[in-house]
């Protein structure tokens, strides 16, 4: 890690050498709470309280941050976010080995809700953020009075592309799973979302039919992973807030690789769902993408980090 940093900075493409870095998710313990207020006990106290039930190491050992905190009528409803402190004492010595001075660490939640705030500024109904991933994803409950539950779930598109491999036999390299997956994904039974041969393909409308219907049996039941962590959260939110409606799903990441992902969740759950293309909401044309970001990676990370106001520009 520390060579890799350095053959980055090498490279001469940054101004300077003081950077701002998310705390990778897996390091990252999140969790809701819910509690009743003492008497005369002020919410962070009792929030602490509750935290030392749940954290999953001593209270010596870690350091907390919690992005919501709402009250409502003598109880309270937080998110707790936590790391180790000595896994943050390895990534700041990790960055300052490679000779790079940190200013800002941050949460990669907080890129994510960064992101969808700058795109979404008038969104005033409860949703639920969803961003895909490769091998994980992470679902964000935002109400009006912020960030309302986090989730980090151990599903992205690879158990998708892995089992497309192997259930059809194709190619190690995934490519061709991520052309089924791009180009016929969840569309089977949506006639009017068909969509004619790729070029220099000659298919019958049968064989089509047929393909579409196979790339979704394999990649359906996966799929319902994902909806069914999304009915929990939905389930979370109305068990404690019975009138709590859900505007919408915003799906980010690398839900753009999964062809009518949002038709399907929306059949499922009952709620809208949107595939939201950051880098065209940008102004940027596939023809003009930059170099920097490469297929199959999600630019939501870093761009929601480069977002966020700093005090040395």
């Amino acid at each position: 890690m520390i060579d890799a940093l350095k053959s980055v900075v090498s490279r001469g493409s940054f101004k300077g050498r003081r950077v701002a870095f998310n705390l990778p998710y897996h390091e990252v313990s999140v969790f809701p709470v819910h509690f009743q207020l003492g008497e005369q006990e002020e919410p962070e106290e009792a929030l602490l309280r509750e935290a030392l039930k749940l954290l999953p190491y001593p209270l010596e050992e870690a350091v907390i941050d919690y992005p919501s905190l709402a009250r409502q009528s003598g109880s309270c409803d937080a998110t707790v976010v936590a790391v180790r402190r000595q896994t943050l004492v390895r990534w700041l010595d990790i960055l300052r080995s490679a000779g790079l001075t940190v200013e800002v660490m941050e949460f990669g939640f907080s890129s994510l809700l960064r992101v969808h705030r700058r795109l979404f500024p008038d969104e005033s109904q409860s949703c639920l953020v969803c961003h895909i991933g490769r091998t994980r994803s992470l679902l964000a409950a935002l109400t009006d009075t912020g960030l309302f539950n986090l989730t980090e779930i151990p599903w992205g598109i690879q158990s998708l592309l892995e089992k497309l491999r192997t259930q059809l036999e194709l190619p190690d390299d995934v490519v061709e799973a991520v052309n089924l997956l791009r180009t016929y994904g969840l569309a089977h039974g949506e006639g009017e979302k068909i969509r004619p041969s790729p070029a220099g393909v000659r298919q019958s409308p049968e064989d089509a039919r047929n393909i579409y219907r196979v790339t979704f049996q394999v990649v359906a039941p996966a799929v319902d992973e994902l909806v069914y962590e999304i009915h929990k959260t939905i389930g979370y939110l109305r068990s404690l807030y019975n009138h709590t409606v859900l505007g919408k799903v915003y799906l980010y990441g690398l839900s753009g690789l999964i062809f009518d992902l949002d038709s399907y969740l929306e059949k499922q759950t009952g709620i809208q769902a949107h595939n939201v293309d950051v880098l065209a909401k940008l102004g940027y044309a596939d023809s003009d993408l930059p170099a920097c970001i490469p297929e199959g990676i999600s630019p939501v990370p870093a761009l929601g980090l480069a977002m966020r106001e700093i005090s040395w520009f």
